[in-house]
């Protein structure tokens, strides 16, 4: 008889015996009944026997949480709860070793590569889980000490592993050293065992610039002769870190003086006599001065031509002769001067001083004029005034008249000596009856000078009228009508134009007028009275 069943009995005293069935439900090994309590069993848990979870027979109560019994009761946990009371987090019911803890996410430090096959107490040192130093040297100072390719110690490698070695390789030959990072190896560089650099395994303190190793190189260099010609020794301005030779050299001339013309096929030497290359002129008349004094044609010198032979002499010409000196700059070359031989204006190869005006070449011609006088005249010597580089003749004048006096109408048709008698320019009227007064004191229809008009010609005559008859005198009083009439008819012969009378034609007695106008403020029997109350004549 089972212990469950003789408990049963023993509480309550009966006398009977249980049927099969029921007694089979506890003995079945599978125990399947227990999926219906609060704590299914599972893994480990279906052959652990009854009493190891449910003490002294004792069923009500029995804990259901993996802490209570596994330490609570048993103290089953080697790390005495280090990790935590939780241990349904980690372990399975299948095996204590089943766990699935993630040491990254708890912790901040993955365990990967070799490090997930090392016992937890490798790093954590007397079961002390809540402690373990992270740093890679911690662990592996004994290896970083021992490193011989190459050699840590000797190299002055820094002990932060982790910046050549990866967590996850599986061996400390997997290093991936940056190089890149403190030096490129390139071209020649990246063929050199590490010992051709790094002397007796020494890394710390190697150079990184080209002169720290190649200081030898540079002394011993002849073509050119790099100490002698004081180049600096910042090689990588010539030489490439590419470069499978020292000869292949890409040194940048334009950046000091371009080589272009007869220049880029000179030997080095032309210019460096002697290999020396600091100092070297820039400027063309450091290396051709003697070249400068030494020409004729014309001669730099005599005519005082600046030194700055750029400005008419170019790199690129293939000799002296090429100059393209741009004449414009100074006096543009135009018409008859673009023709004419240098000589022609640079009298004896002289240049300093030559005119630049017309009058300073061509005051002769100036004084000897006659049509018109130009002296006589008085006109000014400012010849472009009239007269255009580009003529091919002094008679392709174009002086605008205009700017003094406008020659229209009539005016346009006459010769100049009608206005300048004898060639007299200077002093020549400019207003009407500056010329014209004789027609003016001749002139009877009306009598201008007798009717007392005024000497301002165009108040009535325009310039533009063919004849004198064309006036357009604006009388102030209306001629329509029956006022359209002859001049003396209100204007008596022989008397200024400003005596008029209204009594011709309004032949009305005194004494009539008198009576009709009686009251009226102002009435005279005078034609100005009439005037000032009917100016446009009507009542």
């Amino acid at each position: 008889m089972s212990r469950i069943l003789r408990i049963v009995l023993l509480v309550t005293g009966a006398a009977f015996v249980l049927a099969s069935p029921a007694l089979a439900q506890f003995e079945t090994p599978n125990r399947q009944f227990h999926d219906q309590s609060t704590f299914r069993l599972e893994g480990r848990h279906l052959g652990v026997a009854c009493e190891s979870c449910h003490l002294k027979g004792v069923y009500k109560g029995t804990p259901n949480k993996c802490f209570d019994c596994h330490w609570e009761r048993r103290q089953d946990d080697r790390f005495r709860l280090q990790l935590g009371s939780q241990c349904e987090q980690c372990h399975r019911p299948v095996s204590w070793t089943a766990v699935r803890f993630d040491h990254g996410a708890t912790t901040g430090t993955p365990l990967n590569g070799a490090h997930r096959q090392l016992a937890c107490q490798t790093c954590h040192a007397n079961d002390n889980l809540r402690t373990a130093n992270s740093s890679c040297v911690s662990c592996h100072q004994q290896d970083f000490q021992s490193a011989r390719n190459p050699n840590h110690v000797a190299g002055g490698f820094p002990t932060t592993c982790d910046t050549c070695h990866r967590a996850s390789d599986t061996s400390f030959n997997q290093a991936t050293f940056n190089h890149q990072a403190s030096f490129p190896l390139v071209g020649q560089h990246a063929t050199q065992a590490c010992a051709s650099c790094h002397k007796g395994n020494v890394y710390r303190g190697t150079p990184r610039d080209c002169v720290g190793c190649h200081l030898d190189a540079y002394n011993r260099t002849t073509t050119p002769n790099h100490a002698a010609a004081a180049f600096p020794t910042t090689c990588e301005n010539c030489h490439r870190a590419t470069d499978t030779s020292f000869r292949g050299v890409t040194f940048n001339h334009a950046a000091i003086f371009p080589l272009v013309g007869q220049h880029a096929t000179q030997a080095c030497t032309a210019c460096h006599t002697n290999n020396v290359f600091r100092g070297t002129a820039r400027d063309c008349v450091g290396c051709h001065r003697a070249a400068y004094d030494r020409t004729t044609s014309p001669p730099h010198v005599a005519a005082g031509f600046p030194t700055t032979c750029e400005n008419c002499h170019r790199a690129t010409d293939s000799s002296f002769r090429g100059a393209a000196f741009n004449h414009a700059t100074v006096f543009a070359l135009v018409g008859q001067h673009a023709t004419q031989a240098c000589t022609a204006c640079h009298k004896n190869n002289v240049y300093r001083g030559t005119a630049r005006d017309c009058v300073g070449c061509h005051r002769a011609n100036y004084d000897r004029t006659t049509s018109p006088a130009h002296a006589a005249a008085g006109f000014p010597t400012t010849c472009e005034n009239c007269h255009r580089a580009a003529d091919s003749s002094f008679r392709g004048a174009s002086f605008n008249h205009a700017t003094v006096f406008a020659l229209v109408g009539q005016h346009a048709q006459q010769a100049c000596a009608a206005c300048h008698k004898n060639n007299v320019y200077r002093g020549t009227a400019r207003d009407c009856v500056g010329c014209h007064r004789s027609n003016y004191d001749r002139t009877t229809s009306p009598a201008h000078a007798a009717a007392g008009f005024g000497l301002t010609c165009e108040t009535c005559h325009r310039a533009t009228d063919s004849t004198w008859r064309q006036g357009t005198f604006n009388h102030r009083f209306p001629i329509t009508g029956r006022h359209n009439a002859a001049c003396s008819t209100c204007h008596p012969a022989g008397t200024p134009v400003q005596n008029f009378t209204c009594l011709t034609c309004h032949e009305h007695s005194q004494s009539e007028m008198d009576k009709e106008h009686r009251g009226r403020s102002g009435y005279r029997y005078e034609s100005r009275a009439c005037y000032s109350c009917h100016p446009n004549g009507r009542s």
